[in-house]
């Protein structure tokens, strides 16, 4: 049923008005053609639509709120055994318990599974896979595994041993990128050509093809406050230091956070210098998660292209002992409505909306596997 209105909302755009084509009809219509419907609820609201462009996969499914009424559970609400998220918690019996818990997946892909449980030798089972899952007599933040899932409906078989509980337990997969206007989707506005050229790049990831700009802003890793644990250096074993200086980091990994606010709103290069004998870990939230390889001596690792919001972005760098670093480095791309607009094949100042809006769908559609 929701791919037929899917299917209707494509036949019907060419019979509308421009003035009655919203953010929500493109919203819905970049869902279908990148093949993501199936993972949209049965009668999915705004915020559905949000999350599923929003870029992050990472779904928090609290126990207490999708187990079945016949399960053999109960919802508790105190907090003797430590802190708990949510408005409570699902306690096992005397005995053995087993819940169903029914969710809904909006992203297919490889999930690491973590969960909050008190005591040991419980069983989180999705299909054939059968995890376990430990705690201590408190409420305890455990790892758990991978698996597969594809978007759409879920249901995991949970096994409480006597007594155990369960908070939560969470999937998380590696970000895609948001897909979403300057400013965030405002779903009752009217469509224009700007949004459709941005987010139609997004959809296709190809703000890498975007023309170069000159400008070139760096952010030095000694001007950040010197964490303890590192120490700035001026010499030149690791190789030429763009500033004359760089940090090295200590016996024990440390964490760097780069705020990019100078580039507001524009597109940029990530490029990031660094020297390490073991993996860097890079995360910029709802964007990327990535292990990067340095050599000994400093070496420029490209992280990506990305659209800057607004309000601007972190990006947070874990190194690992013994490893030195020099500087994050942008790298803008022209990228006002005429660029991005260009790269799709649209004329930004001359616009047909259904017609293009169905051109544009359908090379989503036969280019999506390129994200």
């Amino acid at each position: 049923m929701r791919r037929l209105l899917l299917l209707l909302l494509l036949l019907l755009l060419p019979a509308l008005s421009q003035a009655q084509i919203t953010q929500r009809d493109w919203a819905l219509q970049l869902i279908d053609s990148l093949g993501w419907s199936f993972g949209l609820p049965e009668k999915p609201t705004d915020a559905d639509y949000t999350q599923m462009l929003g870029g992050s996969r990472v779904y928090r499914i609290e126990a207490e709120e999708t187990h079945q009424r016949a399960d053999r559970v109960a919802v508790m609400k105190f907090a003797t055994f430590g802190p708990f998220s949510g408005e409570g918690w699902l306690s096992g019996s005397k005995d053995r318990s087993l819940a169903q818990l029914k969710f809904n997946l909006p992203h297919s892909g490889r999930y690491r599974i973590s969960a909050r449980v008190r005591l040991a030798e419980h069983h989180l089972i999705f299909g054939t896979r059968d995890f376990r899952m430990s705690g201590g007599d408190q409420f305890t933040d455990v790892k758990v595994g991978f698996v597969e899932l594809q978007a759409g409906p879920q249901a995991a078989i949970l096994q409480l041993q006597p007594n155990g509980s369960i908070d939560y337990f969470e999937l998380a997969a590696e970000p895609f990128g948001p897909i979403m206007p300057e400013g965030g989707w405002q779903f009752d506005a009217e469509l224009t050509a700007e949004v459709v050229a941005r987010t139609t790049v997004q959809a296709l990831n190809l703000q890498r093809n975007l023309p170069k700009a000159e400008k070139v802003t760096r952010l030095e890793a000694e001007s950040l406050p010197l964490a303890e644990g590192s120490r700035l250096y001026t010499d030149k074993n690791k190789g030429e230091a763009s500033a004359g200086g760089y940090v090295r980091i200590g016996a024990a990994p440390l964490a760097f956070n780069f705020s990019v606010d100078s580039n507001r709103g524009e597109v940029v290069d990530l490029v990031l210098r660094a020297a390490s004998s073991r993996p860097v870990r890079v995360k910029i939230p709802d964007r990327l998660e990535t292990r990067l390889q340095f050599g000994p001596r400093f070496e420029d690792r490209l992280l990506g292209t990305f659209f800057v919001p607004p309000t601007g972005m972190d990006v947070e760098v874990m190194l690992p002992a013994g490893a030195a670093i020099d500087l994050l480095e942008l790298h803008p791309r022209r990228a006002d409505n005429a660029d991005l607009g260009r790269l799709v094949g649209l004329d930004v100042t001359k616009v047909s909306l259904p017609r293009d809006l169905n051109n544009l769908s359908a090379l989503i559609y036969r280019l999506k596997e390129i994200r």
